[in-house]
């Protein structure tokens, strides 16, 4: 590839520029991908709109009124409105360590000026920060069922390695990595694939226009 085709990433490429300057004329914390993105692990009924922040947990009688709560939670509300009225959550503070420190562009920008998030701009700039929205990506582990234990996962997310931990106990590190408490602490011990579970049945009544399946589960359970 010749230097004039080269994709570059930095602060002189123009179209993150005018992307960066389209979100800072609402607010330097505004991010499309807190609308247009998210992350669903239906096994533990935690949700994200990007991978830099904690995933947070969903409330089962936000879903019980309302599907698409999986994505539209109260609490990504909350954020949404801080950061349309032109305030940085604290929980994205990955993207404003990266802008407060360097030239380069913050993953706000990345995620914001792909295909499924910059079309969306104006409706979601002109939006209310309750409006219910439907993401353009959407990537779901439907269940913990795995038959593998790859190193950079967990029992959450792994049927496999969860029989593991049950069976010789977390880690022996200082912080007791991957323990049971852990998960407890965290609201994150997962459903059985065996079990019902309401976050699957909420995305079952709930319209995707498309989404990218997470985790080994499709190829050990039949998702109905």
């Amino acid at each position: 590839m010749s230097d004039d085709n080269k994709v570059t990433y930095g602060s002189d490429n123009p179209y993150y520029v005018e992307t960066k300057q389209q979100l800072d004329s609402v607010g330097e914390g505004f991010c499309l991908a807190k609308w247009t993105q998210v992350t669903l692990q239906l096994q533990t009924g935690h949700n994200h709109s990007c991978h830099h922040p904690r995933t947070h947990k969903i409330n089962l009688k936000e879903i019980e009124r309302n599907p698409s709560a999986l994505h539209n939670t109260q609490y990504k509300k909350m954020r949404r409105r801080e950061m349309l009225n032109g305030k940085r959550p604290e929980e994205c503070d990955y993207c404003w360590n990266v802008e407060d420190n360097s030239d380069r562009f913050s993953d706000r920008v990345f995620k914001s000026a792909e295909s499924w998030s910059k079309p969306h701009f104006d409706e979601i700039k002109n939006s209310d920060w309750r409006a219910n929205i439907n993401p353009r990506y959407v990537e779901v582990a439907f269940s913990n069922a795995c038959n593998f234990k790859c190193s950079y996962c967990g029992p959450p997310y792994s049927s496999t390695w969860m029989q593991e931990i049950k069976k010789h106990g977390a880690y022996p590190t200082s912080d007791k990595f991957n323990s049971m408490e852990g998960m407890e602490a965290e609201d994150k011990v997962p459903i059985l694939h065996t079990e019902p579970n309401p976050y699957v049945k909420a995305l079952n009544n709930w319209f995707i226009l498309m989404f990218l399946i997470d985790g080994g589960s499709l190829f050990l359970q039949q998702v109905k």
